[in-house]
């Protein structure tokens, strides 16, 4: 079965290999998590430590990002300072394999670099394998025809 042009599988996968390379990073072991919410409802991680003290987001694009991407960058860091109250997690820690998506997130006059600060939010590039970066530039190529 063919896949559908915007079908984001390389980038779910290349999320799972951010989150690896984190965790070797920094030698605390990372696995995807579903906390629930007050209402009934559940908060899904791409990573998070056993005892819950370090809580990630990991974000698979590479290059220039656009429309609606940096959005999508605030919405993590809402949900990692929300959930991260809410278990008490000491690092919250978004998670990025591309030096143009960590330079947005580090612009020193923009107001979402001062907030992620206030906020306790790590930015932390990490490195992909080549074929992982290869599969998320064929794919972003695809997504945006």
């Amino acid at each position: 079965m063919a896949m559908h042009p915007s079908d984001s599988h390389a980038q779910r996968a290349a999320e799972v290999v951010i989150v690896a390379a984190l965790s070797k990073q920094l030698g605390v072991p990372l696995r995807k998590l579903s906390v629930p919410t007050g209402n009934g409802g559940r908060v899904e991680f791409d990573g998070a430590s056993e005892d819950l003290t370090v809580l990630v987001e990991a974000y698979a694009h590479q290059g220039a990002l656009r429309g609606a991407q940096p959005k999508k960058l605030a919405t993590d860091a809402l949900k990692l300072t929300w959930m991260g109250g809410q278990v008490g997690a000491k690092r919250l820690i978004l998670a990025v394999a591309d030096e143009q998506v960590e330079a947005y997130l580090r612009r020193p006059s923009a107001w979402l670099t001062q907030a992620l600060t206030d906020l306790g939010v790590e930015v932390i590039r990490v490195s992909v394998d080549d074929a992982t970066a290869a599969a998320l530039q064929e794919a972003q190529t695809t997504q945006y025809r």
